[in-house]
Parts: structure tokens; sequence; C-alpha cells
């Protein structure tokens, strides 16, 4: 026996329902997954903010600007943390650092736009 075609159509809509509602809950929940920006050195956050300006992950004049301000005093360029930034790693002093390259695209800018906010306070 046959199912007319409309019950076919709505099996089908809800299979495909059923497995984009469970692609969408195995992946962590963004907060989770975003690194504490709150415990970076300023040349650290120097560091991330050139990384992310020269991938355009972020506004680069705003970026820009708040670089400048970081990078006026000498010892922050010659800093450790300053070249783990520029190769996108942020440390929090929490373990692993915390790596922008490495993290899923759509979270990228929004690290980068995190590690600016914070660097604006410095």
């Amino acid at each position: 026996m046959q199912m007319p075609f409309y019950l076919t159509a709505m099996l089908v809509s809800v299979s495909a329902i059923a497995g984009a509602a469970h692609a969408q809950m195995s992946a962590p929940p963004i907060p989770s997954a975003l690194p504490n920006v709150h415990a970076m050195t300023p040349a650290n956050s120097a560091g991330v903010l050139e990384y992310c300006s020269k991938r355009h992950l972020v506004s680069t004049v705003s970026a820009g600007a708040v670089l400048g301000s970081l990078t006026k005093k000498g010892s922050v360029k010659k800093s450790v943390e300053y070249t783990a930034g520029q190769s996108g790693q942020i440390l929090t002093g929490h373990g692993k650092p915390f790596v922008v390259g490495k993290a899923p695209s759509y979270l990228q800018s929004r690290v980068c736009d995190m590690v600016l906010n914070h660097a604006k306070q410095f």
C-alpha cells in the first residue's frame, strides 16, 4: 500500500527538522566556547588585535586606534605575550591558550570584538 504524497512529504519534513535540531544541539553554547578576555594583558591584547586586523576580523579603524595606544610602550612589542597574540593566541592564564584561528569562523570575529572592547580599558 502506497502512502499519499502529502503524508510522505510531511514525514520527510519532520525528519529534516529533527536532524537540524539535533545538529544545533550538538554545538557547545557560545559563552562556554569563548575565552575569558578579562585576564588578558595589554601586550597580549595588542598582539591579538594586530592578528585580528590583518585578517579583517575586526574594524581596522577601531583596532588601529587602540593598538596605537597599547604599543606606545616599547616593552609591549618586545613581550612574549605580544608575540603569542600576533599568532592569534589569547593567553588567559587558565591552561591552554585560546587560538582564534582554530575557532569556528562564526566565533572568530566575536572573539576579536571582545578583545577590542577589553583593550579599550587599558
